[in-house]
């Protein structure tokens, strides 16, 4: 079967949610359970019909980055294929489906599903092209889209969606503003990239990450040297013999 262009040929291509062991009978209960528009913690979920999901999209396309100022230059983004209204659904993030406890503290690829249900989606070691998200930061002025809690008819579960926003700059004084990002009000147009917020929580744990690598390699670092200088030091000490 087809995948995306541009998709890693060893990367395993999702077409439907992928269920972890780590999910229970009461996981999957709520994940299955369809939303009724007067159902208790159900009001803001959307029901995506079968037909709005195709695999691969064809709403979108992966293209590799190779703008020296983006912060994912030398990776891949997710570029709109076509112009997209403001406010529509984009398609599914789809990777695999697990239990909090079993969230990976080094995914830079896990979503809330449903925090009720106690579930998270991580498209960190399978996934589709929702996975090609960028964060809107060093990119555009804001978010063009969204991560939102859907229905999927075509799974008959709960998912995480991709939804376009208003975004960008507005029409000021009857004149559109220039510069990075620019736009005009609402809806994502062919050929830009498709840009969410990660949030702020996600660069302050990225940041201590990182600074929590530059540790552990300044200890190694000193660890070798050490090493290096008790080698120094035996083999003077067998010269002298």
């Amino acid at each position: 079967m087809s995948k995306p262009k541009n998709w890693p040929e060893s990367f395993p291509y999702l077409r439907a949610p992928l269920h972890d062991k780590s999910l229970t009978p009461p996981h999957l209960q709520r994940l299955r359970a369809k939303p009724s528009p007067d159902g208790e913690g159900f009001e803001d979920i959307a029901i995506i019909p079968t037909s709005a999901i195709t695999t691969p999209s064809a709403l979108v396309r992966i293209q590799p980055i190779t703008t020296a100022s983006h912060p994912a230059n030398g990776q891949c983004g997710l570029f709109a294929a076509q112009n997209m209204a403001a406010g529509s659904f984009i398609m599914p993030y789809l990777g695999r489906v697990h239990s909090a406890a079993a969230s990976a503290a080094n995914s830079d690829y896990d979503l809330w599903l449903d925090r009720g249900a106690d579930a998270a989606v991580d498209a960190a070691r399978e996934g589709n092209e929702g996975r090609y998200v960028n964060d809107f930061r060093g990119v555009r002025e804001r978010a063009n889209a969204e991560f939102r809690t859907v229905w999927c008819e075509r799974f008959g579960e709960l998912c995480v969606g991709v939804w376009v926003v208003g975004g960008g700059q507005k029409k000021k004084k009857g004149k559109q503003q220039k510069g990075k990002g620019a736009r005009t009000e609402g809806g994502i147009r062919k050929g830009e990239e498709i840009c969410v917020s990660y949030g702020k929580g996600f660069w302050a744990e990225r940041k201590a990450k990182m600074e929590g690598h530059d540790d552990d390699q300044e200890a190694e670092e000193a660890e070798e040297a050490e090493e290096v200088e008790e080698v120094e030091e035996a083999e003077g000490e067998l010269l002298d013999v």
